[in-house]
Protein backbone atom coordinates (compact mmCIF):
# COMPACT_ATOMS: atom_id res chain seq x y z
CA UNK A 1 0.00 0.00 0.00
CA UNK A 2 2.67 2.36 1.08
CA UNK A 3 4.96 1.58 -2.07
CA UNK A 4 1.67 2.56 -4.59
CA UNK A 5 1.34 5.88 -2.77
CA UNK A 6 4.68 6.83 -3.48
CA UNK A 7 5.02 5.42 -7.16
CA UNK A 8 1.85 7.45 -7.78
CA UNK A 9 3.01 10.56 -5.95
CA UNK A 10 6.40 10.43 -8.01
CA UNK A 11 4.44 9.56 -11.24
CA UNK A 12 1.88 12.83 -10.34
CA UNK A 13 5.06 14.98 -9.74
CA UNK A 14 6.78 13.71 -12.91
CA UNK A 15 3.33 14.90 -14.46
CA UNK A 16 2.89 18.03 -13.14
CA UNK A 17 6.80 18.90 -13.83
CA UNK A 18 6.37 17.79 -17.30
CA UNK A 19 3.28 20.04 -17.95
CA UNK A 20 5.00 22.99 -16.45
CA UNK A 21 8.17 22.96 -18.60
CA UNK A 22 6.20 22.51 -21.45
CA UNK A 23 4.19 25.51 -20.68
CA UNK A 24 7.26 27.21 -20.06
CA UNK A 25 8.78 26.35 -23.53
CA UNK A 26 5.80 27.16 -25.33
CA UNK A 27 5.59 30.66 -23.62
CA UNK A 28 9.00 31.33 -24.69
CA UNK A 29 9.04 30.08 -28.01
CA UNK A 30 6.00 32.43 -28.71
CA UNK A 31 7.39 35.40 -26.80
CA UNK A 32 10.77 35.10 -29.06
CA UNK A 33 8.90 34.79 -32.52
CA UNK A 34 6.31 37.34 -31.36
CA UNK A 35 9.45 39.74 -30.59
CA UNK A 36 11.52 38.72 -33.82
CA UNK A 37 7.95 39.79 -36.04
CA UNK A 38 7.61 43.03 -34.32
CA UNK A 39 11.63 43.99 -34.65
CA UNK A 40 10.81 43.18 -38.56
CA UNK A 41 7.62 45.19 -38.67
CA UNK A 42 5.01 43.05 -38.69
CA UNK A 43 2.08 42.71 -36.37
CA UNK A 44 1.57 39.97 -33.90
CA UNK A 45 -2.02 39.20 -33.82
CA UNK A 46 -3.01 37.09 -30.54
CA UNK A 47 -1.39 34.90 -28.24
CA UNK A 48 0.38 34.60 -24.91
CA UNK A 49 3.94 35.85 -24.16
CA UNK A 50 5.93 35.59 -20.74
CA UNK A 51 8.53 38.21 -19.84
CA UNK A 52 11.00 38.43 -16.59
CA UNK A 53 11.39 42.05 -15.45
CA UNK A 54 14.97 42.55 -15.03
CA UNK A 55 14.71 45.93 -13.55
CA UNK A 56 12.56 48.63 -11.09
CA UNK A 57 11.43 50.55 -13.39
CA UNK A 58 7.07 49.34 -12.23
CA UNK A 59 8.03 48.83 -8.52
CA UNK A 60 6.29 48.69 -6.44
CA UNK A 61 3.27 47.01 -8.62
CA UNK A 62 6.09 44.74 -10.47
CA UNK A 63 9.02 43.99 -8.84
CA UNK A 64 12.56 42.56 -10.27
CA UNK A 65 12.63 38.94 -11.15
CA UNK A 66 8.86 38.49 -10.84
CA UNK A 67 7.31 36.59 -14.51
CA UNK A 68 4.61 37.84 -16.49
CA UNK A 69 2.43 36.60 -18.35
CA UNK A 70 1.09 38.76 -20.98
CA UNK A 71 -1.58 38.72 -23.56
CA UNK A 72 -1.95 40.27 -27.15
CA UNK A 73 -4.85 42.63 -27.42
CA UNK A 74 -5.53 45.20 -29.79
CA UNK A 75 -6.36 48.28 -27.83
CA UNK A 76 -4.96 49.32 -25.02
CA UNK A 77 -6.46 51.94 -22.54
CA UNK A 78 -4.55 54.33 -20.08
CA UNK A 79 -3.28 52.47 -16.77
CA UNK A 80 -3.06 49.58 -18.67
CA UNK A 81 0.11 47.78 -17.75
CA UNK A 82 2.07 46.55 -21.44
CA UNK A 83 5.08 45.27 -22.72
CA UNK A 84 6.38 46.41 -25.96
CA UNK A 85 9.82 45.42 -28.36
CA UNK A 86 12.09 48.03 -28.24
CA UNK A 87 14.07 48.56 -31.44
CA UNK A 88 17.15 46.75 -30.45
CA UNK A 89 14.76 43.55 -29.44
CA UNK A 90 14.66 43.62 -25.72
CA UNK A 91 11.31 44.37 -23.86
CA UNK A 92 9.87 47.11 -21.79
CA UNK A 93 6.84 46.76 -19.37
CA UNK A 94 5.17 50.15 -18.38
CA UNK A 95 2.08 51.75 -17.47
CA UNK A 96 0.02 53.71 -20.35
CA UNK A 97 0.09 56.66 -19.30
CA UNK A 98 -1.85 58.60 -21.99
CA UNK A 99 -3.22 57.04 -25.21
CA UNK A 100 -2.85 59.81 -28.48
CA UNK A 101 -3.79 59.52 -32.18
CA UNK A 102 -0.36 58.08 -32.95
CA UNK A 103 -0.01 55.75 -30.31
CA UNK A 104 0.38 55.39 -26.52
CA UNK A 105 2.93 57.56 -24.19
CA UNK A 106 4.25 55.18 -21.07
CA UNK A 107 6.23 55.64 -18.22
CA UNK A 108 7.02 53.37 -15.33
CA UNK A 109 5.58 53.46 -12.01
CA UNK A 110 9.31 54.56 -10.90
CA UNK A 111 10.22 57.10 -13.35
CA UNK A 112 9.80 60.70 -12.76
CA UNK A 113 9.50 60.93 -16.65
CA UNK A 114 7.48 59.42 -19.37
CA UNK A 115 8.79 57.17 -22.46
CA UNK A 116 8.64 58.23 -26.25
CA UNK A 117 5.70 57.56 -27.60
CA UNK A 118 4.90 54.31 -29.23
CA UNK A 119 3.08 52.40 -31.86
CA UNK A 120 0.22 49.79 -31.36
CA UNK A 121 2.51 47.28 -33.78
CA UNK A 122 5.46 47.72 -31.10
CA UNK A 123 2.96 46.51 -28.24
CA UNK A 124 4.00 42.45 -27.32
CA UNK A 125 0.15 42.97 -25.20
CA UNK A 126 -0.79 43.48 -21.61
CA UNK A 127 0.16 42.20 -18.41
CA UNK A 128 -2.41 40.19 -17.07
CA UNK A 129 -0.48 39.02 -14.05
CA UNK A 130 2.87 38.80 -12.54
CA UNK A 131 3.96 35.92 -10.68
CA UNK A 132 5.97 37.01 -7.75
CA UNK A 133 10.09 36.13 -7.59
CA UNK A 134 9.01 32.91 -10.02
CA UNK A 135 11.50 34.94 -13.03
CA UNK A 136 14.23 34.90 -10.97
CA UNK A 137 13.70 30.73 -10.31
CA UNK A 138 13.59 30.33 -14.09
CA UNK A 139 16.53 32.88 -15.02
CA UNK A 140 18.50 30.54 -11.91
CA UNK A 141 17.27 27.17 -13.32
CA UNK A 142 18.41 28.13 -17.11
CA UNK A 143 21.53 29.08 -16.33
CA UNK A 144 24.71 26.60 -16.81
CA UNK A 145 24.55 25.93 -13.14
CA UNK A 146 20.97 25.92 -13.55
CA UNK A 147 21.27 23.15 -16.29
CA UNK A 148 23.85 21.29 -14.67
CA UNK A 149 21.99 20.77 -11.58
CA UNK A 150 18.65 20.42 -13.27
CA UNK A 151 20.41 17.11 -15.10
CA UNK A 152 22.06 15.98 -12.07
CA UNK A 153 18.36 15.59 -10.17
CA UNK A 154 16.69 14.28 -13.01
CA UNK A 155 19.36 11.60 -12.80
CA UNK A 156 19.30 10.69 -9.98
CA UNK A 157 15.56 10.64 -9.70
CA UNK A 158 15.81 8.23 -12.20
CA UNK A 159 18.16 6.22 -10.21
CA UNK A 160 15.45 6.50 -7.35
CA UNK A 161 13.10 5.18 -9.41
CA UNK A 162 14.81 2.42 -11.18
CA UNK A 163 16.55 1.17 -7.35
CA UNK A 164 12.73 1.45 -6.27
CA UNK A 165 11.25 -0.54 -9.09
CA UNK A 166 14.12 -3.81 -8.75
CA UNK A 167 13.30 -3.09 -5.25
CA UNK A 168 9.86 -4.05 -5.58
CA UNK A 169 10.52 -7.02 -7.78
CA UNK A 170 12.77 -8.50 -4.95
CA UNK A 171 10.11 -8.07 -2.19
CA UNK A 172 7.36 -9.43 -4.65
CA UNK A 173 6.36 -12.78 -3.03
CA UNK A 174 3.08 -14.25 -4.73
CA UNK A 175 1.26 -17.12 -3.24
CA UNK A 176 0.24 -19.55 -5.29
Amino acid sequence: MKNKFISNFIKFLTTITITILMLALYLNVSTLLSTEKIKHGESVTSGYFCAIIGSGSMAPTISVNDLLIIKNDTFYEENDIITYVLPKGSLLTHRVKKVSENGYITQGDANNIPDKEISGQEILGKVIFALPGIGGLIDGIISPVGIILLTCICLLWGLIQKAWRDNDEYFDISED
